[in-house]
Order: structure tokens, then sequence, then C-alpha cells
């Protein structure tokens, strides 16, 4: 498929970029600064802000799905997530493009949860030394909640620059307490290919529960 990748600059987004690539999609990976790539014939780097609409919809235009992986960096705004995915709503609402994945934290919770201590403890500490961090999480997952996409909105607690493991998308928890960005990369892909988690927020879990 035609994937637009938001934040494509970022580890979390090189790592899906590749993947993606990997799987065999077109990726239109939407850059904001200096980021280079490998050259391959089904990628295509264009600058992107992801806070300002005309470039968000320069991005999107005549793709099939998209994958927003921004997140909070020094000296970005405290609303910078939902600021986003405002623009990648309106701009997929008027191209005609449903499918959208996004990444967050799990201080997005949801009725049913099963936070271990560790996730309460480490949320606990982001929410009082950042809370406008948390409520970005949580204001752009409402944003999306109120639309028309088929979105699925997917949860970690900590990224690591570690080995990928096994692990399992489930509902509610319990999350893998260090999740490699090639782990995301490898569920962002999963919940695409098979159009699952439709308007839902899974949590990368370890498996053997």
């Amino acid at each position: 498929m035609r994937i637009a990748v938001i934040a494509a600059g970022g580890r979390s987004g090189r790592a899906f970029v590749m993947a993606a690539l990997k799987a065999g999609h077109h990726v239109r990976a939407g850059v904001h600064g200096a980021a280079s790539f490998p050259p391959y014939d089904r990628l295509e780097v264009m600058p992107c802000d992801a806070t300002k609409a005309a470039e968000v919809r320069r991005l999107l235009d005549d793709q099939e799905a998209v994958v927003s992986l921004i997140g909070h960096t020094k000296g970005s705004a405290p609303d910078v997530q939902t600021a986003a995915i405002r623009h990648v709503v309106r701009a997929m609402s008027e191209l005609g493009i449903e499918r959208l994945v996004s990444l967050t934290g799990t201080g997005v919770r949801l009725a049913g949860d099963k936070p271990t201590i560790m996730d309460r403890l480490l949320n606990l500490a982001v929410s009082m030394v950042d809370p406008a961090r948390v409520r970005d999480g949580r204001e752009h997952a409402e944003l999306l909640k109120a639309s028309n996409l088929a979105w699925t909105v997917i949860r970690v607690l900590k990224l690591q620059n570690v080995p990928s493991q096994p692990f399992m998308l489930t509902l509610h928890g319990p999350t893998k307490l260090y999740v490699g960005r090639d782990e995301v990369a490898v569920a962002i892909l999963q919940v695409l290919e098979q159009q699952s988690f439709v308007r839902a927020m899974p949590i990368i879990s370890p498996t053997g529960r």
C-alpha cells in the first residue's frame, strides 16, 4: 500500500520506514529538519512540519494509509501531538483516506486496562514532571475517537533502542516494560496489513501471558 509517515525522521519513524519498505510497501516519508535515508525505488522523502496544515495535506495526497509517529522532543510545543493529529484528521477527511495508525504512551488509559506497578510508577513520574505531555497524548486520542476514520492507536510504556523481542497486541495490557522501536514498526505493519484493531487502542504486551 501507499503509506504516508508523519515524523519519519525520528528513531521510531526511521524504523517503521525501513520495515515498511522491506515488506514491499510504498512510503512517503515526511521529515522535519535534516534526515537521510538509503535510496529506495519505493521511497519518497518530503519535508513536512506536522503542525502546518498545508504541509500535512501535501504529504498525505494520493496515499492509502497514514502512520503518525510524532512525539515530544526538546523544544516541541506541549500540544504538538494534538495539533498535528488535528491537521492529519482534516486532511484525511478531505482527501478520502480512511486508515490511520498513531503511537502514544500508556498514560492514555482506557477502562479495563491492567497496568503493572512499573507502568503506574513511570506514568505517575511523567505526569508530575511533564503533565502536558500526558495530556497531549490523551487529547490526540480523543480527537481520533471523535473522527470517522479507521484509526488505531498503539500504546507503549517505554521506547528503547533494544533488540526486538516477541510481543503481542492486547486491548488492555499489561504492557512490556521496554519496547524496541523495531517492535513498534512490526506492530504498526501488523495492524495495517491485517486491518486489525480498527478504532481501538491496543498495548504492546509480553508474550506468554
